[in-house]
Parts: C-alpha cells; structure tokens; sequence
C-alpha cells in the first residue's frame, strides 16, 4: 500500500512536468524519412525535442523510450502488397542531474552522454542504415515502411528496458521479483498514462525500388 501511495503521489510530479517544460529553440514538426543507398534503407529521425516537451520531462525523471520498425514490403499488381519481414531496434534518453547532462542507451548498449538537449537532438537525428534488403532470389518492386514510437518510462522501466538493450534478461521477463514491488510498477504505468504525457508517433515510406531484373 505504501508503494501505491508513492505512485499516487507521483501524478503531481507528473503534472507539474508536463505544466513547465521548457522550449528547445524554435519548434519544428518533428519527421521521420526513409531514403536509399544502393537499396539499403536509412532511416532519419528528426525535430523530436524541438518544442522542449520531451526535454521538461526527461529534467523531471521521466527518459524516453525510442522504438523503431521498419518493414520491407513487396509490391503486388493485384490485391494487397506483401508484407515481407522487419527488423526493430529501440534507444533511451535520459537525464543525468549529478552530472548535468543527457545520457544516450543504444540497442547493444553503447552509451553516450551530451553536455546539452540540443546536442542530444542532434545525435538523434544521425540516420540509422539498416541492412535489410529482399532475398536474391525473389525479384520485383518493393519499398520499406518505418514506424517510431516514442514514450516516457519510469524509473523501473528504464531500469529494465536497459538491462534488455545490454541483452540481460531482467526478473519481468523471467517472472522473478517481488509481487509488491510488480504492483507499484502497474500503479506507476496506470499513472502515466492517466497523466497524458505525450506520445509521439511517427510513419514514413521509402522510394519503390526494383530487384531481379523484373
């Protein structure tokens, strides 16, 4: 019951978050763009902190979850273009207050800190090339489609989600841990959402490209 008291107590904190965020330069629309290099796709993220939504939230304890898919698709003259396979990949950003600083968790977990939020903005807007391409055997016409989804994690999702990014399986997915501490998380997650912290999603297509000389 004390663990969901504090939980409770955090929607303020979640609130008064969301009430003074703070601007990052001049807003921009924030986009996401799927270009090729000899059919290979890279994918670029960018103006994610522009308006200092995420910035104020991420000051306030609450990082950022990036998650990425991208889908290769097939082309089809009749019914629905096939779907062919995807690949995912996910990054964190937070905030370090001891060291006054953002801090960046890559899938594999390769970190990099930055002295300010607009460094961070630039490091994600460096494009992902992803070696993903059609079997050699199977000609035709396709494209990719990427997707980003970025959400705000408490301290135990973050917790988690980098012990899975260093490739630890953590006690969520071995289904050890305490059953009163597994409680709070819902509580915090419940609280989340109930707070409205924003949600950002993000879609984008790649040029038709062709394969196997048809």
């Amino acid at each position: 019951m004390r663990l969901l008291l504090h939980s409770w107590a955090g929607l303020g904190l979640i609130t008064l978050a969301i009430a003074a965020r703070p601007q990052l330069g001049a807003a921009q629309s924030p986009t996401l763009t799927v270009t090729l290099q000899n059919n290979l796709p890279r994918v670029r993220s960018t103006g994610l902190l522009a308006d200092g939504k995420f910035v104020g939230l991420m000051r306030s304890g609450f990082p950022l979850r990036l998650h990425y898919r991208l889908e290769l698709w097939r082309e089809r003259s009749s019914w629905f273009d096939q779907f062919v396979r995807e690949v995912t990949w996910d990054a964190v950003a937070r905030n370090d207050p001891l060291a006054d600083d953002f801090v960046l968790i890559r899938q594999g977990g390769a970190v990099s800190r930055y002295a300010t939020p607009e460094q961070l903005a630039v490091a994600l807007e460096i494009p992902y090339t992803v070696t993903l391409r059609p079997s050699s055997s199977a000609g035709g016409r396709y494209y990719f489609v990427a997707r980003l989804e970025v959400t705000t994690l408490n301290d135990t999702d973050l917790q988690e989600l980098s012990r899975w990014l260093s490739g630890d399986v953590g006690p969520a997915v071995s289904g050890e841990g305490n059953i009163g501490a597994a409680l709070a998380r819902g509580a915090q997650r419940v609280l989340v959402r109930l707070a409205g912290l924003p949600r950002q999603r993000l879609e984008a297509r790649s040029p038709t490209f062709r394969t196997g000389g048809q």
